[in-house]
């Protein structure tokens, strides 16, 4: 699907904005084709320009704003941290905030990632054949730590690697956390990285002996989103390697991010409306 020239939203005086720090027309064109189905007083509006921690959470702040989605570019998942007024556990533990909602002028950070991660892999494991009892996570962004404290939760022992040595021990300091003390090679491959959309995917940095020897992978970036091949997840078809999608993340955390934008809303209101069982 191209990219839409413009689409049309009634506004009024009393007309509140979610806002992102990335998406494209398209998704300015979803969401809020959503919420004009629902009858809600609300805006979806992504940008692409550059915005310091400080400049968006004032924005979010503002009168007119519900809040918005965080994403990761400049770390500003991270970053956004010390603007907000309150932390949920998740997102301390992971120095990672993807939702923050104005609450009256307060500002509460979330992290749906995980619980839209936790969904994704807890049903993939399950329908699969596999016993998944060792994982390494690819990749130092936001989501390697979701994952990291996602992978605990489920009884998983996890290491975290990547192509950058350095900024993954980095990550590490930071979050506080330690690699299992085992050596691969592990089940399950979690792909925290976008190099799923590259057809040399296979060239980072020790990706390719990971890949050989595990049973499943993970990959949460979603190039198919852009009308975009995923490598990845064709390389894992033709070598009959259990893939989980991003996809499966991806509705999971949407559907909560939106029960926090909008408060009073089922998941079935949601999976409907944003259409989410055909992705």
């Amino acid at each position: 699907m191209s990219e839409i020239d413009s689409f049309s939203v009634k506004i009024n005086p009393n007309t509140k904005f979610i806002f992102s720090t990335s998406g494209s027309a398209n998704s300015i064109q979803k969401h809020n084709s959503a919420l004009q189905k629902l009858g809600l007083d609300l805006m979806y509006f992504n940008f692409s320009d550059p915005i310091t921690p400080m400049q968006y959470a004032e924005l979010l702040k503002s009168p007119i704003s519900r809040g918005g989605a965080v994403t990761g570019k400049d770390g500003l998942k991270s970053t956004i941290i010390p603007f907000l007024d309150e932390v949920e556990p998740i997102a301390k533990k992971t120095l990672a905030v993807n939702t923050v909602i104005n609450q009256g002028g307060k500002l509460l950070g979330y992290n749906t990632d995980a619980e839209g991660l936790k969904a994704a892999l807890s049903e993939g494991i399950n329908n699969s054949n596999h016993t998944i009892k060792t994982a390494v996570i690819y990749g130092n962004g936001g989501v390697s730590g979701v994952a990291y404290h996602v992978l605990k939760e489920l009884g998983i022992k996890a290491v975290i690697t990547g192509r950058n040595r350095e900024k993954v021990n980095s990550k590490k300091r930071d979050l506080e956390i330690e690699d299992d003390d085992f050596n691969g090679p592990y089940d399950l491959l979690v792909d925290a990285t976008p190099i799923s959309s590259q057809a040399d995917f296979l060239k980072a940095e020790g990706f390719k002996e990971l890949i050989t020897h595990c049973k499943m992978v993970f990959s949460h970036n979603m190039p198919e989103k852009d009308n975009k091949q995923n490598h990845l997840q064709k390389y894992c078809l033709e070598h009959n390697l259990e893939f989980i999608p991003g996809s499966e993340m991806y509705k999971a955390q949407l559907i909560r991010q939106y029960k926090l934008f909008i408060g009073d809303i089922s998941t079935e209101q949601i999976l409907e409306n944003w259409n989410l069982e055909a992705i």
